[in-house]
């Protein structure tokens, strides 16, 4: 090979080695937002619980499996579409559980209000199904859940309800589906309260 194109190579090489990285970073797709559900008023934790406050354990929510993922999803027709820019902390069936003990709790500052398991059977249990929850492309978020309150005195009757809520808002972002999300799930805590 000449010298003149061992010259071209290495120039070629040169040229490449510094096109690299500037190709790569402007092909890099946008950052990730990670969201959660979060209470809008948390109980303070200032305020101490008595011995005999009362506890009120509820359970995990079962929600769809196809939404039970970390992904953010919006309905359009038959197709889940899911976003590129957005992702929950942990998976929906958590953060629903999250947010709506820390619902249950803002109303309830004299109770202990959790979804974490307990050493002695809390006072009530509550089971907590979803089985529609969409947020749809044209921006109405529908939920449509059941739920059990099973008191530990036996003597005391279940609860039962079973009830559909509905929201309308802006699509545009995640934190617009974010938002829808938590109005119906607010809508949720309220009746279940």
């Amino acid at each position: 090979m000449s010298a003149t194109a061992l010259k071209h190579r290495s120039v070629a090489a040169a040229i490449l080695i510094v096109a690299l990285p500037l190709l790569a970073s402007s092909c890099a797709s946008p950052s990730l937002s990670i969201y959660t559900l979060e209470p809008p008023n948390s109980p303070s934790l200032a305020a101490p619980l008595t011995s005999r406050a009362l506890v009120i354990e509820i359970r995990r929510v079962v929600i769809p499996d196809s939404l039970d993922t970390q992904d953010i999803v919006i309905r359009d027709g038959n197709t889940l579409q899911r976003s590129s820019h957005g992702r929950w902390a942990s998976r929906l069936s958590v953060g629903i559980t999250r947010y709506l003990a820390g619902l249950l709790a803002a109303r309830r500052p004299n109770a202990l209000v959790t979804d974490q398991p307990q050493p002695e059977a809390p006072n009530e249990r509550i089971f907590l199904t979803i089985s529609t929850f969409d947020v749809t492309s044209a921006g109405v978020a529908t939920l449509e859940a059941d739920w059990t309150i099973v008191p530990r005195n036996p003597t005391q009757p279940t609860r039962r309800q079973r009830a559909r809520f509905t929201a309308t808002g802006a699509v545009a972002t995640d934190q617009d589906v974010v938002a829808l999300m938590q109005t119906v799930l607010t809508q949720l805590a309220n009746a279940m309260d």
